[in-house]
């Protein structure tokens, strides 16, 4: 009776092994140079449409079927955006003030375009820790440590294949 157990038991292992791997294998049908695009749309998103809060200029409304948008191009900073700063970051809050409402315009694009994109996610990391200190503590196990995670993947393993940083190092590499 006992070797009919221990002859059972290898068979079930390489069972759940065998299940494990084909799990494994489907999962790498998703390239990396598609998760990277989508990780880098969203991260765009989420600072863009903040940006587009704390600046004024002229609007441009994007209409596509039924999908309506409005890019507003950064012509000043909000006097509520630095105050807003300057009351939470003494003596250099309306520093920051501009330099995060053109960071939120200029760094989502650079994602998009897949340009400098590590230097952009860690530019966006660093205005991340700073929301996270100065802005929002209770929000770090909500929506900061979740865009740190976003931004850390980007910064470490890059842009992937669609990319303007991958048309450049091929045409470099030539």
């Amino acid at each position: 009776m006992a070797d009919i157990v221990h002859s059972a038991a290898p068979a079930a292992r390489s069972g759940i092994a065998h299940w494990i791997d084909r799990l494994v294998m489907a999962c790498a049908v998703v390239p990396y140079a598609l998760v990277a695009l989508l990780l880098r749309l969203v991260m765009a998103r989420v600072f863009f449409l903040s940006g587009q809060s704390k600046i004024d200029g002229t609007s441009y409304p994007l209409n596509i079927q039924d999908f309506g948008f409005s890019v507003t191009l950064p012509q000043s900073v909000q006097e509520s955006a630095i105050k807003m700063f300057e009351a939470k970051i003494p003596f250099v809050g309306a520093a920051v003030g501009y330099a995060f409402a053109y960071a939120e315009f200029v760094l989502p694009i650079l994602l998009v375009l897949g340009f400098a994109t590590r230097i952009s996610a860690l530019l966006l990391l660093i205005m991340t820790v700073v929301l996270q200190v100065f802005f929002a503590p209770e929000a770090l196990w909500t929506t900061h440590i979740y865009w740190a995670s976003i931004l850390l993947v980007l910064m470490s393993v890059g842009p992937g294949q669609v990319s303007m940083d991958q048309i450049f190092r091929d045409i470099y590499e030539k």
